[in-house]
Formats: structure tokens, C-alpha cells, sequence
């Protein structure tokens, strides 16, 4: 059905299902005023088009006014005048004049109208002097019982005193199905393949967006493809679906810089100021880029304005407001902001605020609240991490801050900016700050290369640089924050001895400190209980890692993911102290935590493989296989993954292969992980056991020749691993590797050799396990002495005859 209204091209119409439906229902229920109401381009007038198709059999005779084409009250008059075959002898020079003449033709006949205004904003604006004679006339329209009214604007049309009969219709962009079927129902023959996800975002489903892009699809014989449409449209969209030889009013910049253009300038400039926030935003941070008194005079004077013309969009669940992405792209084409030294402040000031309240609920009970605001600020954080580059003395402070309070959480959640970050805001210290400002930035620098690089030994020279600023100062929280730092540096170093000193330090001084300190005093008491694990010293351990349990219960809450790391860190106690069950006990209990809290990914990859490895202990590959497989899922997603995870992941990957006798498999995932833990700290515990796994492919393979050399490797470092752990068993199982291997090359003089060195080990292994009143390990090393001591018996005597006569030669 032809109605002649104009619609941006006569495309198939695709979706607007429940919207249709809801009009028609509202038809049906004799509703007599009908508003579509959307930005600019969404589709208003075609959803018109087809209602009224629709509901064709249920009027007589069409109206159709197009108010952008209308230049005043007398020429859309006349129109109307003209469709209703009204004879107009003279032109009324008073709207009333107009109206009389008008009702008086219709509402002599029985005939049954719809009166279709289109573009309504043209004549609605508030700075539009046609607005009140145009709701007059709608008023006047309604009273008459042979008339029903549809609008379509970009602007809401309010009409209060129509309220009951008044059906309104806030039509949004198109939903992704629905884009996706107009794609191909444009372009036939068209594979998009895995861009169709590509270009369904970048289209947004706006209409006029999606036909321009099959436009170009289908032009020039479908030179262009998918995926060049794809990256065309990431680079170059504006430009790309503006070209100078499409109509006009079908060029997109040229429609919505048009579209922009109504507003007054009063509200293009609060409009462009916005803008410079690059995601959502709620009242609140309006008001204060804005510089706004109150929120409820932002709300009137700016965000209703606004969403009243479709400019903006509001989603009332999360109370956030945000700007179309077409829109933005314009607004930085065509206009230019002004001010932007003072737009920048307020901006930095607005968003350190958003920041530390984060990354401060973010360490608390309000955990869940915090990732969920940080899930909607994150483009507007990783902005204002950025802007440090514009550092002024106006705005130092905020990122000092930052730098100050939310280190952790920049950390975690924001690593592909951080290191700029903190770069530019020492520099910034050089211009504006302080020594402690330095000590400050130094700190947070140690932490990215601790803890997201692995990078431990440039960790330890920032943190010992921000120490030599900071000892001689009082007692402070970044003293506190050094040593813990320190501490936990030298922890995953190996260095436990000297970690230990640095955490008494740290708790000396954050135990007694009340409140402001007590995050600091749960990291330090994690970190020594971790550390006295390392050194076998469980019993202490154990009391570290229970007082920071509590603790953490008390101000975090049951299921915040720091208490699931410190269930973890009880389950690697236990286990190291030979406590399986227990180990896997609280292995589970905190993975379940870190589930229930929607803990990152990342933090999730350690307790998984923790778990997988607890299960191999005990013979479940199945279960372990499935933790190993989620594990690597997630680590396959991260930009900035850990070294040291990614070697943990293959080393325990490598002893399911092992245990399911796929020894080239096993061989390739602990070679893998060896490489890793080698790159991250050579000759450590971690890196040693890889190399001992390696040996032991070697012994099932009947590689003699691999295992030893691998085992010299393994014995050089044989005086730092005991200094490290002393009651590892590494070097034990190191050597009942090359005990078999020099078993199967008939040298029994090195086996006998080797067999004394393992008891000598397990002697030192049973004096300290007795020492710690570990009975179970007791009993263990026992039994393994028993079976040496019955091997050194079983040994061939000829052994000295063979080698007294080779001396005697």
C-alpha cells in the first residue's frame, strides 16, 4: 500500500514485532492520539507506514503531512486543506480562521480519518514557535469522533491532557537478529560469514546505517566484501557511508550533523561535553563535568532536554545514561570543544572519585557492587588513566591518588594502560610532587612487574627504590605497603629468609594502625603464612593463614574472591604438608567462592589448576581434566596472561599426560613449562620440578642419555633449592631417576652411588619433618628408607671386584 510517505528508502521491513503488536493493540482498544517517537533515522516513519497498513480496513481516508517539508502553520494547512478537497477562497491570516474551515468539512462527513503528521520535531521543538498551535490542533483533531492522529518525531511530543487516549511508542535501535536479517534481505548472495557479528555492531542498528552499508555491498558488482566492509567500517564509517554521490538526506554525517544542528547552542555545547566521557554515565557525573549545582538542575536543564530529542538514551535499571555511537562520531567530525583544559579537569575529578570508590568497595563486602559499576565504567577509567598525559599541577593530584588508592585494582582490572600510567605519573613527580609522591608511583610500578609481568627482580629494585625514600620517614601506610611488597617479592623469589624480615616489618607496623591499615595487614599475614608454607614451618603457617581467613571473613565477606585466594592458600599448605584430602578440601571451597563472586578469570586459572593437580593425586584424571581445560579456556582469552600461570597450567597438563602414559605429550608440556618457569626465575623450586618431571619422561621413554644430562642441571642447583624449601623433595625424586636410569645401563657402581645419596637425603627430610612433628611424613620417609636400604642390599657384590680390578688396570 502506497501511501506516498516518505521513508529512507523502500527497504523490506524486518522486526518491530512486539512494536507493531503493541500499536495494534492500542488501535484496538480505541486509542485515538498514536506518538513514534526515536532518534533520528531509526525507522519512525516506516513503523508508521506499516501500522498503518496494518489497520487499513479500519479507516476510511489518509492524511499525510510532512512537517520538514512544511514551511509554517499556513503552508501545512493548506496541504491538508488540499488532501480533504476543502475549497479555500482566501487565505485566514488567524489559525482559528484555518481550524473552522477545517472542521466544518469534516465533520459533516462520515468519513473515518487518520491525520499523519511526520517529522513532527520541526514543528515541536521547544524553540519551535509552531509547537503550541500544533498540539492545539491535534486537541481539536481528537474531538472529533471521526479522527484518529499518528506523530512520528525525534522529539517526545507531550500531551498531558491526552494522556488516556494517547498511546506512546519510544522506538529503539534495531535488536542484533534483527539487523542481521535486513542485512541479507538487502544483500542476497552476500556470505558474511564471521564479520556479519563485526558489522551488525558497527551498524547499530539504525536503518539508514544498515541500507547504506548493503548499498555498498551490493555496488560495483560486490567489489567490496564483508571483510573489507568490516574494516572499512571500524576505520573510516562516517566517511565510508557518506559518499558525495548518495543523495543528501541519505548521506549519514550529513543526516545526524543535520540532526545535531536543531539542537540550540546552548545544548550543543553541553551535548560536546558530554561527549568527552566515552561510555555510559549516570546524573551525577553530568552534573559535575558539567559543573552543575545539583543533580535535578542537570536532569532539567540537560539529560531531559536531551532525551526528550532522542539524543541520549536512558536505561532506567542501572540509571545510567549514555550517547549513540553515530552520534559521537559526528560530534567529533563537526564540531569542536572548547575549553578543554578546564573539560579536562572536571573530567579527571569526576572519575578519580569514580575510581578510588571502586577500588576501595572492590577490597570490601560491597565486592559485587564494584564490579558492577566497573563493568559499565571501564571505558571512562581506561580514558581517564590516559589523560595523564595531559598532566597539569591542576590535575597531578588526582592521579597521584589513584596511584595511592587503587594500585590493586588497576592492576587487575585495567593492566593495558598501567604502564604508561605509572611512567608518565613519575615523571609527573619530577614536575609537581613530592619524594613520597615518587616512593608512591615506585610502589605501584613493583606491583605491575611482580604481579602481572613476573618480572621479580625489576619488581624488587622499584620496590627497594621506594623504600630508600621512605625508611627514614615515621611509620606510614606506604612503609607498611613496601615491606608487604618487598616481602611478597622476594617470597616468589625464593628468598623466604629474607622475605619473613620484611613482613614482621609490615605487620609491626599495620597491626597497630587501626582501620586505614588493615588491607595492608591481611596481605602481609597472607604473605608470611605463604612464605612459612615454602619453609615447611606449617604449624606457624597455619596460624598466619587462619588469623587472615577470619580477619578477611570479617571485612570482606564470605564470598569475596580474597577469601577464596586464602582457602587456596591453605589448601598448598596442606598439601605441602602432605594432607591431600584436607588440600583438596580447601582447594574446592575456594574455587567455589571465586565462582559464586564472579571473581576475574585470571584469579580463577591457579585454584583450578591447583584443583586438577589435587585430583591427579588421587587417580581422578577425569574431573582433572575438566579444571585443565577451563583453566587454559581462560587463559586463552587474556591480553596480558602470567608467564608463570601459563608454565603451572603445562607443567599439570603435562602429568595428565604422564599418568595417562602419553609420554611425547607429557614431554612436550613440562619442555614447555620448564622454558616458562626458567624465563621467570631460573633455578627456582617451580623451574627444578619441571626439570625433574622431564627426567622422569626420560626414565619411560628410555632416554639415559637426556636424563642424566637433565639431572646435572637439576643437582646444580641442589644447595639453592634446599636453602629455599628445606623440606623439598625434589632432589630425592631427582635422584631415583638417575638411580633407574644407571639401573638400566648396568652401572651399579652409580646406582649404589645414588642410592646413599638418597638416603642421605631422606635422612635430612626425616630429621626435619620429626622436628615438625609431622608423623604422617615421618612414617612416609621411613618407609622410603626401608625400600633404599633393601635396594643397597639386593646390589650385586661383584660391584667391588669389577671396580678394584679396573683400579688395579
Amino acid at each position: 500500500m502506497d501511501l506516498g510517505i516518505e521513508t529512507y528508502f523502500e527497504a523490506q521491513f524486518v522486526g518491530r514485532k512486539d512494536e507493531l503488536r503493541d500499536l495494534q493493540a492500542a488501535w484496538n482498544k480505541k486509542q485515538r492520539m498514536f506518538g513514534i517517537f526515536g532518534m533520528r533515522s531509526v525507522g519512525t516513519s516506516r513503523l508508521a507506514k506499516e501500522f498503518l497498513a496494518s489497520v487499513s480496513g479500519q479507516y476510511d481516508e489518509l492524511v499525510y503531512v510532512n512537517l520538514k517539508k512544511t514551511s509554517d502553520l499556513v503552508a501545512m494547512y493548506v496541504n491538508i486543506c488540499a488532501q480533504l478537497t476543502v475549497s479555500v477562497q482566501s487565505h485566514p491570516n488567524d489559525v482559528k480562521s484555518w481550524e473552522s474551515m477545517l472542521f466544518c468539512a469534516v465533520s459533516t462527513r462520515q468519513t473515518q480519518y487518520v491525520f499523519f503528521f511526520d517529522n513532527g520535531e520541526y514543528f515541536i521543538d521547544n524553540e519551535a514557535e509552531n509547537r503550541e498551535p500544533l498540539h492545539k490542533l491535534c486537541v481539536a483533531l481528537l474531538k472529533q469522533n471521526n479522527i484518529k492522529v499518528i506523530l512520528t518525531s525525534t522529539t517526545k511530543f507531550e500531551l498531558e491532557s491526552l494522556r488516556r487516549i494517547y498511546y506512546v511508542c519510544e522506538l529503539q535501535p534495531l535488536k542484533p537478529t534483527e539487523t542481521s536479517e535486513l542485512l541479507r534481505a538487502e544483500s542476497p548472495g552476500v556470505d558474511y560469514g564471521e564479520y556479519l557479528y563485526p558489522i551488525v555492531e558497527l551498524s547499530e542498528g539504525l536503518p539508514l546505517l544498515i541500507l547504506m552499508i548493503t548499498s555498498e555491498l551490493r555496488g560495483d558488482g560486490g567489489m567490496l566484501t564483508p571483510k573489507d566492509m568490516a574494516q572499512l567500517l571500524a576505520e573510516y564509517r562516517l566517511k565510508v557511508l557518506s559518499r558525495e554521490f548518495y543523495p543528501g538526506k541519505d548521506r549519514v554525517a550529513d543526516v545526524y550533523r543535520l540532526f545535531i544542528n536543531r539542537l540550540s547552542p546552548v545544548l550543543q555545547r553541553r551535548f560536546l561535553v558530554l561527549d568527552y566521557i566515552p561510555g555510559s554515565f549516570t546524573a551525577e557525573e553530568a552534573r559535575s563535568l558539567l559543573d552543575y549545582p545539583t543533580v535535578a538542575v542537570v536532569k532539567d536543564r540537560v539529560l531531559v532536554p536531551k532525551l526528550r530529542r532522542h539524543f541520549i538514551t536512558y536505561d532506567p535499571s542501572n540509571r545510567r545514561f549514555n550517547i549513540q555511537g553515530i552520534l559521537r562520531e559526528c560530534l567529533k567530525t563537526f564540531f569542536a570543544l572548547r575549553h578543554i583544559p578546564e573539560i579536562r579537569k572536571r573530567f579527571c575529578q569526576t572519575f578519580t572519585e569514580v575510581m578510588t570508590s571502586i577500588s576501595r568497595r572492590y577490597t570490601s563486602q560491597e565486592y559485587a557492587s564494584a564490579l558492577a559499576d566497573f563493568a559499565f565504567e571501564q571505558p571512562n577509567l581506561q580514558k581517564l588513566l590516559l589523560e595523564i598525559q595531559y598532566t597539569t599541577q591542576d590535575t597531578y593530584t588526582f592521579f597521584i591518588r589513584m596511584a595511592t588508592e587503587s594500585t590493586g585494582f588497576i592492576e587487575q582490572y585495567l593492566t593495558g594502560n598501567s604502564e604508561d600510567f605509572y611512567s608518565q605519573c613519575h615523571r609527573a613527580a619530577d614536575r609537581y610532587g613530592k619524594e613520597t609522591d615518587k616512593a608512591v608511583v615506585d610502589i605501584a610500578v613493583g606491583s605491575l612487574y611482580t604481579y602481572v609481568k613476573a618480572k621479580f627482580k625489576e619488581g624488587h629494585t622499584k620496590y627497594s627504590a621506594a623504600l630508600s625514600i621512605l625508611k627514614d620517614a615515621e611509620k606510614s601506610l606506604q612503609l607498611a605497603t613496601v615491606h608487604q611488597r618487598i616481602g611478597s617479592n622476594l617470597m616468589l623469589q625464593e628468598r623466604n629468609e629474607d622475605a619473613i624480615t620484611h613482613l614482621k616489618k609490615s605487620l609491626a607496623i599495620s597491626l597497630e594502625s587501626g582501620k586505614p591499615f588493615e588491607l595492608i595487614a591481611l596481605q602481609a599475614l597472607t604473605s608470611m603464612g605463604c612464605t612459612l608454607t615454602k619453609l615447611g614451618r606449617f604449624e606457624d603457617a597455619e596460624k598466619y593463614h587462619f588469623v587472615s581467613l577470619k580477619r578477611r571473613r570479617k571485612m570482606q565477606g564470605e564470598n569475596h574472591p580474597d577469601v577464596g585466594t586464602t582457602l587456596n592458600n591453605i589448601g598448598i599448605m596442606y598439601d605441602q604438608k602432605g594432607d591431600s584430602r584436607l588440600a583438596l578440601k580447601y582447594f574446592k571451597e575456594g574455587l567455589e567462592i571465586m565462582n559464586k563472586s564472579k571473581a576475574p578469570d585470571l584469579s580463577r586459572v591457579a585454584l583450578l589448576t591447583n584443583v586438577a593437580n589435587a585430583y591427579l593425586d588421587v587417580g581422578t584424571l577425569d574431573v582433572a581434566l575438566n579444571a585443565l581445560v577451563e583453566a587454559k579456556e581462560i587463559l586463552s582469552k587474556q591480553r596480558f596472561p602470567q608467564l608463570y600461570l601459563i608454565a603451572y597450567l603445562n607443567d599439570t597438563r603435562g602429568k595428565l599426560y604422564f599418568q595417562q602414559g602419553n609420554m611425547d605429550k607429557a614431554g612436550e608440556m613440562f619442555e614447555k613449562a620448564a622454558w616458562g618457569r626458567e624465563d621467570v626465575a631460573s633455578g627456582k623450586t617451580n623451574h627444578v620440578e619441571s626439570l625433574v618431571h622431564l627426567m622422569k619422561v626420560a626414565v619411560k621413554k628410555g632416554d639415559t642419555s637426556q636424563c642424566i644430562k637433565t639431572g646435572k642441571s637439576v643437582l646444580s642447583y641442589s644447595d639453592d633449592l634446599i636453602k629455599q624449601r628445606p623440606q623439598t623433595n625434589i632432589l630425592t625424586e631427582c635422584y631415583n631417576c638417575l638411580a633407574k636410569v644407571y639401573e638400566a645401563m648396568g652401572d651399579h657402581a652409580k646406582v649404589r652411588d645414588t642410592l646413599t645419596k638418597i638416603k642421605t637425603e631422606l635422612l635430612r627430610l626425616e630429621h626435619l619433618y620429626t622436628c615438625d612433628c609431622n608423623e604422617g611424613q615421618v612414617v612416609k620417609i621411613r618407609q622410603q628408607l626401608t625400600d633404599i636400604e633393601c635396594k643397597q642390599k639386593a646390589m650385586p657384590h661383584t660391584l667391588d671386584k669389577v671396580t678394584n680390578t679396573k683400579t688395579v688396570i
